[in-house]
Parts: C-alpha cells; sequence; structure tokens
C-alpha cells in the first residue's frame, strides 16, 4: 500500500460519532505531518471495510490509550502504520485485494458511447485480486480482468511469505489468473510496484467437502428467503443435488445464517459465501455483460477452492428451475456423459399479477410468451472429466469452441421472471394478452416422475480390466491439459499431432511425404 506521507490530499468526510473529537483535533492542525498523516489513516472513505481496517488497526497500536488529543500518541500510530504492509481483504470468505485510493484504477475497455446511465459507479476498477488459492503447488490469483493493471502486475513482485515467487498471468474474457509457484502452503501472498505494497492471506483448495457430490453454484443478493428455499428443494427432489455454493452479494435483508438454515432445511449441504465487492455495470449492446466482473470470478474461486472433486457441477440461478425431459436428471446425465458436459436452453416463464402483499413463487409462473425467444443455454460439467481445467463462465466453458455442440434438447430450464429484486435487471413484463397458459415447472417434474436413480445402475458394474481404466484415465488428464492450453498452444498440439500422423503413416506404407501432403490437400479440396 502506498505509504501515507506519500499520499496526496485527500477531502476528508465527517468521521463517525466515536471520533468525534479525532474529527475536532484534526480541524484545529494546520499542516503539522504527524496530524496529516493520522488524518489520512482514518479518513471515512465510502470504502466501508478500509475505514473498519483503519480504526482496527488504531486502536490495536494506540495500546487501548485514549489517542484523541495526544499529538505523540498520534505521530507513534501514523509511523506504525507506514511501516506496515496493509492489509485489504474485503471479507474471511475470500482473500480480496484492493487498491488504494491513489494507486492505479483500472480502466474500462468499452467505449463510452455503449454505457449505460451509472456505468462509472458500477465499474470495478479497484480489486486487484478476488481470491487467492493454493492447490498442488501453485497459488492461483483470480482476479478481475486486469486491463491496463496488467502492466502494473507484470512490473511488480510478489512474494508469499517473504520469499519472491515467479510470476505467469493469464487473461480471459472477463477476468484473468496470475500464478505463483508455491511448494508449500504460504500464509500470505505479498505485492509490491512502487509505493504500492498489498497483502492478503492465502486459502487452500478444499475440495473434499463436496467429493463425489452432485452441487449447485450460484449467486444472489436479497433475494426472498421463501425463494431461495424453494429453489433449493425443487432441485434437490427432481434433479438429485446435493450440496451448493451460495454466493451472497452482500445482501442486507438478511445474515448468513438465515441462508444456511432455508438450503439445509431444503436438504442441501449448503456452503454460503459472502463478497460485498459490486455485481458490475450493464452496456449497451453488443457489451452488455463485458465487464461484469463478479460472477466470473466468483465461479473460477469457487472451482478452485471446493468443487474440483464433485460429481458433476449445475450452474444456475435462483429464478431458474432445470426440468428433465427424460427420466435421467441433469447431474447423472453429465456424469455419464464422454467429455463431462452438458448444455440446455431456457424458456421464460411468468406468473400472474399476486394480491397486494402476497409474495409471487416459482409455483405461480404458469404463463408463458409465444413470440419470446429461448433464454441462453446454462450448463452442467463434470470437474473431474476431459473438460474440467477450462474457465467458467455463467452461460458457457471458456476457451472451448464446441460450447455449441454439447446443446441437449433431453434438459430445459423455466426462467421465472416475477422471481426478481430488480438487482440484475429490469422486471417490466409483457402484455397480458400475449400469455398463455402452461404448466409449471412442478407439475411437468411430477409429471416426468424424474426422481434421481441409484448410482449404481447409472453405469454398467461389469470388471473393468486395469489397462482399459489405465488408458481412460490417461484420456482424460491429457484431454484436460490440452483444453486448458492457450489457443495457440492448441494450434502447435494439433499442427504436431498431425505432423506425426503423416510421418507415421509414411512409415507404414513407405510413400513420400510430399505424396502424403497431396493425398491430404486433395481430400480437403474434395
Amino acid at each position: 500500500m502506498a505509504d501515507i506521507s506519500a499520499r496526496k490530499p485527500v477531502e476528508h468526510r465527517a468521521l463517525p460519532s466515536r471520533w468525534g473529537p479525532l474529527q475536532a483535533h484534526r480541524d484545529s492542525c494546520a499542516t503539522p505531518p504527524h496530524c496529516a498523516r493520522l488524518a489520512s489513516a482514518l479518513s471515512y472513505d465510502a470504502d466501508v471495510q478500509h475505514a473498519a481496517w483503519d480504526a482496527s488497526r488504531i486502536r490495536s497500536v494506540s495500546c487501548r490509550s485514549a489517542i484523541v488529543g495526544d499529538l505523540a500518541t498520534a505521530y507513534l500510530v501514523c509511523s506504525a502504520w507506514r511501516s506496515t504492509t496493509r492489509p485489504v481483504f474485503m471479507s474471511e470468505d475470500f482473500a480480496t485485494c484492493r487498491l488504494d485510493r491513489d494507486a492505479p484504477r483500472r480502466r474500462s475497455r468499452v467505449a463510452p458511447k455503449y454505457r449505460k446511465t451509472g456505468y462509472a459507479e458500477a465499474f470495478d476498477d479497484r480489486t486487484l485480486w478476488f481470491d487467492a488459492i493454493w492447490d498442488k503447488g501453485v497459488v492461483t490469483l483470480v482476479c478481475p480482468r486486469l486491463n491496463n493493471l496488467g502492466s502494473l502486475v507484470r512490473t511488480g513482485t510478489f512474494t508469499l511469505d517473504g520469499r519472491p515467487a515467479p510470476m505467469r498471468l493469464r487473461t480471459f474474457y472477463r477476468h484473468s489468473l496470475t500464478r505463483l509457484k508455491s511448494p508449500t502452503l504460504p500464509q500470505r501472498v505479498t505485492f509490491v510496484a512502487g509505493n504500492t505494497q498489498l497483502e492478503t492471506p492465502v486459502h487452500e483448495a478444499t475440495p473434499e467437502r463436496f467429493r463425489g457430490r452432485n452441487v449447485i453454484v450460484t449467486m444472489s443478493r436479497n433475494n426472498d428467503l421463501v425463494w431461495i428455499e424453494d429453489f433449493a428443494r425443487f432441485h434437490a427432489q427432481t434433479q438429485g443435488a446435493e450440496g451448493i455454493v451460495f454466493v451472497d452479494n452482500g445482501s442486507t435483508d438478511y445474515e448468513v445464517g438465515d441462508l444456511q438454515r432455508v438450503l439445509e432445511r431444503a436438504g442441501l449441504d449448503a456452503l454460503v459465501l459472502r463478497t460485498a465487492l459490486t455485481f458490475g455495470p450493464r452496456g449497451r449492446s453488443p457489451f452488455g455483460n463485458t465487464e461484469l466482473f463478479l460472477q466470473t470470478c466468483a465461479l473460477n474461486a469457487v472451482r478452485l477452492r471446493y468443487l474440483q472433486q464433485a460429481r458433476a457441477v449445475l450452474c444456475c440461478d435462483i429464478d431458474e428451475l432445470v426440468l428433465s425431459r427424460t427420466p435421467a436428471s441433469i447431474f447423472d446425465a453429465t456424469w455419464q456423459s464422454r467429455f463431462g458436459l452438458t448444455r440446455f436452453a431456457g424458456e421464460w416463464r411468468y406468473a400472474p399479477m399476486p394480491v397486494e402483499g402476497d409474495v409471487v413463487r416459482h409455483g405461480d409462473h404458469g404463463l408463458r410468451h409465444l413470440k419470446k425467444s429461448a433464454c441462453p443455454a446454462k450448463w452442467c460439467v463434470r470437474p473431474s472429466g476431459p473438460l474440467g481445467d477450462l474457465q467458467w463462465r455463467p452461460h458457457i466453458l471458456e476457451g472451448f469452441a464446441l460450447n455449441w455442440a454439447f446443446r441437449s434438447s433431453a434438459f430445459t430450464y423455466h426462467h421465472c421472471r416475477q422471481i426478481t429484486t430488480g438487482w440484475k435487471r429490469d422486471i417490466a413484463l409483457p402484455e397480458a394478452s400475449r400469455l398463455v397458459p402452461t404448466p409449471t415447472a412442478r407439475e411437468i417434474a411430477h409429471g416426468m416422475r424424474a426422481a434421481p436413480r441409484p448410482r449404481s445402475a447409472l453405469r454398467p458394474t461389469g470388471p473393468v480390466s486395469v489397462a482399459t481404466t489405465a488408458v481412460r484415465r490417461f484420456g482424460e488428464v491429457a484431454s484436460r491439459r490440452f483444453f486448458g492450453l492457450r489457443p495457440a498452444l492448441k494450434a502447435a498440439s494439433l499442427g504436431l499431432v498431425a505432423f506425426i500422423g503423416l510421418a507415421a503413416e509414411e512409415a507404414i506404407d513407405n510413400d513420400p511425404v510430399s505424396q502424403e501432403i497431396a493425398y491430404l490437400m486433395q481430400g480437403f479440396e474434395n
């Protein structure tokens, strides 16, 4: 974090009432450096987490003394502040690192003409990394797409418990990954670039929690607890969901314990995580979702920390109910899939206007629009499968050119239009005359009697040779490595395989390589 003495003057807001004497003392001082530093340390930033940390730091350093009005203590407090690296994590759930107010900021890559009103306020320009995860000898920092901050990261220095760590950076559509080698689990990761010093804890991956289980991953903010319980119970009963990783985006209507209670009451093993970062801005087409960093960062952070050994993972929102058109559940179909991926489109569903005071529920959505287009596809993936190392986004696996090939007509989902607080979208409804009655998701599920089948019945139980198991395992590992490569390395790998194939065929039939290439080109022309 930048040295306080090097900070530019800031316009201070009024301090909380408990700092009233300090406010008066600060206002009475002209320019003594110790007062300026203390004022900067205690400036009541809009970032509540930073202000709270500032207050706790001063209380601890002052050794419970009455620092207000005591210039000597104020100087000691500021000296202690200045000599430390400032930790900037937002909560205990994610090791989130936020840039100081005077540090460089992330710049949007969306042109101003495509930004809606309020875009700048919703844009996250200060989060350097969302979470820090150690697994199998590597610390991975899951970052919102760095944009211009990539140059800051490349020129800075990372240390793990004080030891320098070489850095590798890879950028995706909405997020970036910074990887640091570490044979053992470090306690803290520190980043230094010029006067900027940042530090957060490092979380160890704990995939054992959901090993071999069917898990839902979702994000929510202030959705009604009734909706959340209905959503969880529906998927537990009709799809065989066993666990849920629930990322709460700073809800103010209830506490984490309330979420835990309703999810467990619905029959799921619930892990509730909370982050207060902004969800992100909505732009104009074709950049409507380009800088919605938070959800993509959260998906990949929980993938790395908790879900690598899950049986199958379903990504869907609280207003979405997944339906089977066959007796198989979405988790079973994905588990049996050779590539471990199932994608499926959705349909909008609407509910009649409720009586005043009543809560609209999923089961009330028995209307559909005859001409409404399909909703974007959602997915379910087997993390241990060939596509397990791909990056997750809400509607696709990033870096996989064949997402379209895995669309299944055996599944759909009902997108319940009135299950929303307006957190992510406008809730305006179409004219009632355009809506026609249709069975609800619960009625369809009961008609299918899609109760999850025993897992022993899903795959042949006959003996499998050691060689077959080894070949299958090698194929999955090789596929994971291949699909996780950068695009250039994928192309190079395919070229190498093609060359080896030509060489092997030439060795078998003793034809010149030039002739083999001529045959290949002729085949393309035909």
